[in-house]
């Protein structure tokens, strides 16, 4: 079948399915009737050359005690076989949608299938083609949501798979992931799970809040596509109209970790880009305050580290250089800082312990990480805009 008639054949079952759903009271994604009690949840996939993980994906999620009404695979300019692999679920009622004339990424993926699948539903969740759902996720998500009406959106609980990674390198980067994520999650739990982003790797948001961002922002649907973190920047619209923004306490979904330098690098240059941009675009009010002071820590974290390095050099150079045992102090807290954090992460193993209280590997990823923070104020202050989507995925070889 060639990829036109493939295409139109798509979206002949996807309507066919949406207006049954409709006409028979909405069947779940194997043929059952659902239950008029409870809310229809639509989950949306946005996909550009996910052919190795998709289908994981989509199995976690008839894998979950609750299972989404109607799932919906939204195929943004794919060169590989995720549409291949995603139609092979068909049978099992997924709906695989090509975007047409897209030329805002993800979030026209996500706005194209919004517009045309879930835009009346109670529930929809969004999650990324390789991200994969703890088997009670959703039902978590959707009972508390349920039980709390002010929640517009609810974060699953984020961490990565230590079993994807291949080599040295790889399985560093993605323990220091898991580490820094585990924090992350730490800092949302002492602000009583209130978030500044909800992730779009794993997040359930209820369809009346979207329905409200949209209209009231004058969109084609909840996500802007002016921005590079077009989840937060949707968060803040959410938090604006007086919705709560949560994460959840017992959720777990486990999302797709960069594998290589180069892939973490263009990752993090995008999310830092991004957000200084939208920073800078809405200025200080209610709902920035808390990311303005994570880039306050930021610089103190980097203004820090240069005068260390600089008087060090320094010193060294006049050789003036003494070593006071006071100066163990800040490591040691460090080390034990590191040691809080790396006892709550999920599935740790002592290699994930060695590398926390060790502090070489945690310093050095901190250090990436203030540099494609560096870089992104930089093009900010001088106006140069990139395309942080395609840089992505150039380096992770889905260009």
């Amino acid at each position: 079948m060639s990829e036109q008639r493939r295409n139109v054949v798509s979206r002949l079952l996807g309507g066919l399915l949406v207006f049954w759903h409709k006409l028979v009271g909405r069947r779940g994604p194997v043929g059952r009737r659902v239950r008029k009690d409870r809310p229809y949840v639509v989950t949306i996939i946005p996909a550009h050359n996910e052919e190795t993980s998709i289908g994981a994906t989509l199995e976690s999620l008839f894998s979950q005690t609750r299972q989404p009404d109607l799932v919906v695979v939204a195929a943004d300019n794919c060169s590989d076989r995720t549409v291949e692999v995603a139609s092979s679920y068909q049978r099992r009622g997924v709906v695989v949608f090509e975007t047409v004339d897209n030329k805002y990424r993800k979030v026209g993926a996500l706005t194209q299938a919004w517009q045309r699948y879930a835009k009346d539903a109670d529930f929809v969740l969004g999650i990324d083609a390789d991200t994969i759902l703890a088997p009670s996720s959703l039902q978590e998500l959707e009972d508390e949501m349920v039980e709390n009406v002010a929640i517009g959106g609810l974060m699953a609980r984020y961490t990565f798979d230590q079993g994807l990674a291949t080599g040295w390198f790889s399985r560093l980067l993605v323990r220091l992931q898991r580490l820094e994520f585990t924090g992350w999650t730490m800092d949302i739990l002492r602000r009583q799970r209130r978030t500044y982003v909800l992730g779009g790797q794993a997040t359930l948001f209820r369809g009346e809040a979207l329905r409200q961002v949209t209209e009231h922002n004058k969109r084609n649907g909840p996500w802007s596509v002016n921005s590079q973190v077009e989840d937060m920047e949707l968060t803040w619209r959410l938090g604006e109209l007086g919705w709560e923004t949560l994460c959840s306490a017992t959720a777990r979904a486990y999302v797709g970790p960069m594998l290589t330098f180069r892939a973490f690098w263009a990752q993090r240059r995008k999310w830092d880009g991004g957000i200084t941009q939208t920073l800078l675009a809405n200025g200080i009010n209610k709902q920035t305050a808390y990311p303005w002071r994570l880039q306050a820590k930021t610089l103190l974290d980097a203004s820090i580290r240069f005068m260390f390095f600089g008087l060090l050099i320094l010193a060294l150079l006049r050789g003036s250089w003494v070593w006071f045992w006071v100066w163990a102090i800040p490591p040691v807290l460090a080390m034990l800082l590191n040691l809080r954090t790396v006892l709550r992460t999920p599935h740790r193993s002592t290699a994930d312990i060695v590398v926390a209280v060790t502090l070489v590997g945690s310093e050095l990823y901190l250090m990436v990480r203030i540099a494609t923070w560096v870089v992104s104020w930089v093009h900010a202050i001088l106006g140069i805009r990139k395309d942080g989507w395609a840089a992505q995925y150039r380096a992770e070889g889905k260009a």
